[in-house]
């Protein structure tokens, strides 16, 4: 099994990020509102990429310390994560698993509406499996073996017997685009597409 080193190296080659993307994460902050730690993939990730979107088909959520969704919640991490517990209340997970609904983290959605994220049951973080719910799936819970980023890079190579998602935009793709956060906004703010880079046709209209 690649390591974690070698996994993020694969990834970067294929996937470049923007300069400065750190996202300067208090962790201690995180573990306190969380009352976990965090994988060190994800962290290294976020250190190297930040939170953002790949390709128009996953969104990577930013980190944040506090495990209380807010009005606005879809779409953060506490959000999804809220969500994603309200999904496990009812069907119970993974076949196999005995894990109550506060043992999910979410660290990313899909373009086809799926929830991804960790199985927190393990103390150690770095051992802690993915877990998706997938929207278009059948069953919609599946669980996956790896870390946050083995399982992009897996992803990315088409390295699972079947697409994980319910969009396959992603899978199999050998040049993933990653956009950071802050530049889908500055770019928005300019009238661009975030994802073309052209002049976004609808910039300042209004509809009603």
């Amino acid at each position: 099994m690649p390591s974690e080193e070698t996994d993020l190296a694969a990834i970067q080659a294929v996937m470049p990020s923007h300069d400065g993307a750190d996202e300067q994460v208090d962790w201690d902050a995180m573990r306190r509102g969380w009352r976990v730690g965090f994988p060190s993939d994800y962290r290294a990730f976020m250190a190297v990429y930040g939170a953002g979107d790949i390709g128009g088909a996953l969104g990577v959520l930013t980190p944040e310390g506090t495990a209380a969704p807010d009005d606005t919640g879809i779409g953060t991490m506490p959000g999804e994560t809220a969500t994603m517990r309200h999904l496990w209340q009812p069907e119970g997970g993974p076949a196999g698993v005995d894990a109550d609904p506060g043992s999910v983290l979410a660290w990313g959605v899909s373009c086809g509406a799926d929830i991804l994220g960790w199985l927190t049951a393990d103390e150690d973080p770095d051992r802690w499996p993915v877990v998706v719910w997938e929207r278009h799936g059948w069953p919609h819970w599946k669980m996956y073996d790896c870390g946050m980023v083995e399982f992009l890079r897996r992803l990315f190579a088409q390295g699972f017997d079947e697409c994980p998602l319910s969009d396959a935009s992603l899978w199999g793709e050998p040049a993933p685009h990653f956009i950071h956060w802050r530049e889908i906004d500055r770019r928005r703010a300019a009238g661009i597409d975030p994802y073309t880079g052209e002049p976004d046709p609808y910039f300042g209209m209004t509809f009603e």
